[in-house]
């Protein structure tokens, strides 16, 4: 009798039969859109997750909805609140006991006197009025989700197929993804040059320059800000830069660098 003849094979996985399922059918296609990211170290996937957990369990939901509203965040405190719940996620997906780490973001996130980044100082209770029962609702649901998920061992990490696919359908450009340094170069390449062609021909460029705060850092002060702390900026930066650099159709994002890397 042979040692592989006697393997004790692997204990079967405790969770849920059905999300074992979703989980191992989703292994193929995850390893594909990750390969194809440039995700590479484990740094680099933890942020990554994190990028996702921030758009699964806050983004994406009400607090969309009181975006729109008119007590609500504007799009700069959008910005600079996802950029400040990005380490805040970070932090959770490293705990020791990860589910402890998740069930401190949800708390994070639930804190209605907490000021969010971005705001002059609001918070959940000044901007989710009309909103705070479904908010704290789409939160505790979708952390219970994922604490549901936590107990697999099917894969070797449950959230990381799910929330880094997340990441890569909804945020592929945020702070925390790979594609972030190239958007933050782009912006300083744009503010060096109003005549740029990714400005596009109705004299934005010069308009963007024209309406800079006084309180902007220099160039190397904004590019490390933008890199790391974000949402450490002035409110009046951070409004400038939702206003002329960092909406979705915005220069950094326009298919003209496509289109000058094909012709350059």
């Amino acid at each position: 009798m042979t040692e592989d003849s006697i393997r004790i094979p692997p204990a079967p996985c405790p969770g849920d039969p059905h999300n074992c399922e979703l989980l191992l059918s989703s292994q193929e296609a995850y390893r594909e859109r990750f390969g194809k990211a440039e995700i590479s170290g484990h740094e680099a996937v933890v942020s990554a997750m994190a990028v996702g957990l921030v758009i699964d369990v806050w983004r994406n939901g009400p607090v969309e909805d009181m975006h729109c509203g008119k007590r609500g965040p504007d799009d700069a405190a959008m910005f600079a609140e996802s950029t400040s719940l990005h380490d805040r996620a970070v932090t959770a997906l490293t705990a020791g006991n990860r589910p402890i780490g998740l069930l401190e973001f949800e708390d994070h996130l639930l804190d209605r006197g907490r000021p969010w980044a971005g705001t002059g100082g609001k918070t959940l209770q000044d901007l989710g009025y009309g909103f705070l029962g479904q908010y704290r609702r789409h939160v505790k649901d979708h952390i219970s989700t994922l604490l549901d998920l936590s107990g697999h061992t099917c894969v070797a990490d449950p959230h990381e197929p799910f929330l880094i696919t997340t990441a890569l359908r909804y945020g592929r450009h945020h702070k925390g993804m790979p594609k972030w340094p190239v958007i933050v170069e782009r912006i300083g390449i744009l503010l060096a040059d109003p005549a740029d062609p990714a400005w596009g021909k109705d004299g934005r460029g010069a308009q963007a320059l024209a309406e800079m705060p006084r309180e902007t850092p220099t160039p190397e002060g904004l590019t490390a800000a933008l890199l790391s702390a974000p949402s450490s900026l002035p409110v009046t930066v951070l409004e400038w830069l939702s206003h002329h650099l960092l909406c979705c159709a915005g220069p950094p994002y326009s298919l003209r660098w496509d289109e000058q890397s094909r012709t350059g």
